[in-house]
């Protein structure tokens, strides 16, 4: 996999949590201390430059209440 190709894959999936923990009504700061982390590393994974783990994956489809399958699939993309 390209690395431009990774990055987009980063920034798609960071769209996606941004928009189902705002659809939510978490802010940063609520999502990231249920899930342990900082606002700070959300933030990164959020704008696709940092990318989560397989458990946060799995931790962040359980508090935004999302299939895991939604947030990595190619189907929706949402741009901020």
């Amino acid at each position: 996999m390209t690395e431009v190709l990774l990055h987009e894959k980063s920034r798609q999936l960071g769209a996606k949590i941004k928009y189902y923990r705002t659809l939510g009504g978490m802010n940063q700061t609520i999502l990231a201390n249920k899930l342990g982390i900082t606002y700070q590393h959300l933030s990164r994974i959020e704008c696709g430059k940092q990318t989560p783990s397989f458990s946060l994956l799995i931790a962040l489809a359980e508090e935004l209440h999302v299939d895991m399958a939604e947030l990595i699939s190619n189907g929706r993309q949402l741009y901020y």
